[in-house]
């Protein structure tokens, strides 16, 4: 996501992540990889459960989730997975919505 942070700043776009990991466990980690996005912390897994994400499989993390939500607030792309998801297909997603809604 970092790779892909300027393309997705051109489209006015914020990516924001969310951890299971409490901050003093994220934050190392953050600044280790060098995102300058935001990452949240959700350590009791309050929305990843709310949000249906617990990954059953492994106790007490995520699912890979993308949601894509534009300024009207309506969620036009989501993607759960176990696997990681990859920024070209979210671009793309991107790119569509705003051609079908501009």
């Amino acid at each position: 996501m970092q790779r892909a942070l300027p393309e997705f700043d051109a489209r006015g776009v914020t990516v924001i992540a969310l951890s299971v990991d409490p901050p003093d466990v994220s934050l190392p980690w953050v600044e280790q990889k060098g995102f300058t996005f935001p990452v949240a912390s959700d350590p009791e897994l309050r929305v990843i459960r709310d949000w249906g994400l617990e990954n059953t499989d492994v106790g007490d993390l995520s699912l890979h989730a993308v949601y894509l939500i534009d300024e009207d607030g309506t969620i036009f792309y989501r993607k759960v997975a176990r696997r990681r998801a990859y920024p070209p297909e979210f671009l793309d997603a991107i790119d569509y919505h705003a051609e079908k809604s501009g």
